[in-house]
């Protein structure tokens, strides 16, 4: 397989970690390989401390560094250079920032772990917390190379888009394409490339008795309400016309207007699938998720 093959693939292993069982495990690790890189790690949390800290392989770590809190603490040189979220970091930045603070402690441990090189992007930073994606590189891997960040920044980029995904669709967003649809809790269907539905919750399959909610002509999905079906249908248009790696991947609107509601019932939510290699144009290619607004 060419590079170009494993940079695919790995892009791809990002857009599909959020509908797969363990799929961020997958992408971290596959990020790692394709960069030559010791460890990927994908990390999140808030003013608490970090809430979750997954990384691509378990490595040696006898002192217990990557469990400790303090580690995540001020001297960390890598958690602290992340000021804007989208943006690359890598050994020139955490340089800058041990010029200015305390790191001992923080040296110490990535000198155990031997992990002292690498770069991060916060996919996500706000006031609330982060959601940070990172390559950890041994001495033997060396620093970042440009050819590595370009690399880097590829994987962060659909990696961010993949978080887009995940946040919208929910917290059942992982199980979506490996459980039984029917025990999904959610109103989410899904839909081939020409729109017609493939499978649907219980609870989205009360949407096609609702007289604002869902109609099924032939098994092709459409809104009851012809304006909002029409933008639903160019939003589809629009998600389809990619590969669903270079193009758009989400779509959010309002469904389920009437005269007595005219604010919309549901918040529908359309995530373009990465397509698969072998598929063959039968597959899911879009989930729709319908949620009540309060």
């Amino acid at each position: 397989m060419s590079i170009e093959q494993q940079l695919r693939s790995a892009e791809l292993a990002f857009l599909n970690a959020p509908f797969e069982a363990d799929g961020w495990l997958r992408a971290i690790r596959e990020m790692a390989q394709v960069t030559g890189s010791a460890v990927g790690q994908l990390c999140g949390g808030g003013n608490e401390g970090l809430t979750f800290n997954y990384f691509s392989e378990d490595r040696h770590d006898p002192h217990g560094h990557l469990t400790n809190p303090l580690v995540y603490g001020p001297e960390n040189w890598r958690i602290n250079t992340s000021h804007r979220a989208r943006t690359i970091q890598f050994e020139r930045d955490y340089a800058a920032y041990r010029s200015h603070h305390r790191t001992d402690f923080y040296d110490d441990a990535v000198s155990d772990l031997d992990l002292p090189f690498g770069c991060q992007s916060a996919l996500m930073l706000d006031q609330n917390g982060l959601f940070g994606l990172a390559l950890l590189r041994s001495q033997r891997d060396g620093p970042c190379s440009p050819e590595v960040i370009e690399r880097f920044t590829r994987m962060a980029r659909q990696a961010h888009r993949a978080v887009r995904v995940q946040i919208a669709l929910g917290e059942e967003a992982a199980r979506l394409l490996i459980s039984d649809i029917s025990h999904r809790t959610e109103c989410t269907l899904l839909l081939d490339r020409h729109l017609n539905l493939l499978a649907t919750t219980a609870l989205a399959e009360a949407l096609f008795d609702d007289p604002h909610g869902l109609r099924l002509s032939s098994m092709r999905l459409s809104l009851s309400e012809p304006r909002e079906n029409a933008q639903f249908l160019a939003a589809c248009t629009r998600l389809l016309s990619g590969d669903g790696v270079t193009g758009p991947v989400l779509h959010e609107m309002t469904a389920g207007r009437s005269a007595n509601c005219p604010g919309g019932r549901w918040r529908l939510v359309a995530a373009r699938l990465p397509e698969l290699p072998q598929g063959f144009g039968f597959e899911a290619a879009l989930a729709v998720t319908l949620r009540p607004y309060p």
